[in-house]
């Protein structure tokens, strides 16, 4: 009943968020309070404290990574960066150079789909949170 609540709420928060003009104090303040939440909580579950569960929790997952088993992810991201750089100076929104952005601002043109990626963002600081949580829970017992 909780998670379904919960999820009643975010689906709620984002459908309000997704309606409210961009830029506007309106939007800062409905942005700003999750993020507000998300460091409060996330600073009384000790996810700020120096080392701890959370740093050694990352050293576990992060296993033998090396800068060589990383370096095609940066050179994926490197490249989409300068793509879209050469997009935007050869054509800008242009419809016959498309680019990243101009594709994003295509998508949050319709309500809906601002609202799906506004409880995206919430899904992920909350997985974040959850996983914090479990994490003090494993270390606490």
């Amino acid at each position: 009943m909780k998670r379904a609540t919960l999820g009643a709420v975010l689906i709620a928060y984002a459908w309000v968020t997704s309606g409210v003009a961009p830029f506007s104090a309106l939007s800062y303040f409905l942005v700003g309070i999750p993020c507000l939440v998300f460091v409060v909580i996330y600073g009384l579950l000790g996810g700020l404290s120096n080392g701890g569960a959370i740093s050694a929790d990352i050293r576990s997952r992060s296993g033998e990574s090396t800068l060589s088993t990383v370096a095609p992810w940066l050179a994926l991201m490197t490249a989409v960066i300068v793509l879209e750089a050469i997009g935007l100076l050869l054509g800008g929104r242009s419809t016959s150079v498309p680019t990243l952005s101009t594709t994003v601002d295509h998508l949050l043109a319709v309500r809906w789909v601002r609202c799906w990626i506004c409880l995206a963002w919430l899904l992920a600081g909350a997985f974040q949170l959850y996983q914090l949580r479990q994490l003090r829970r494993i270390r606490d017992s």
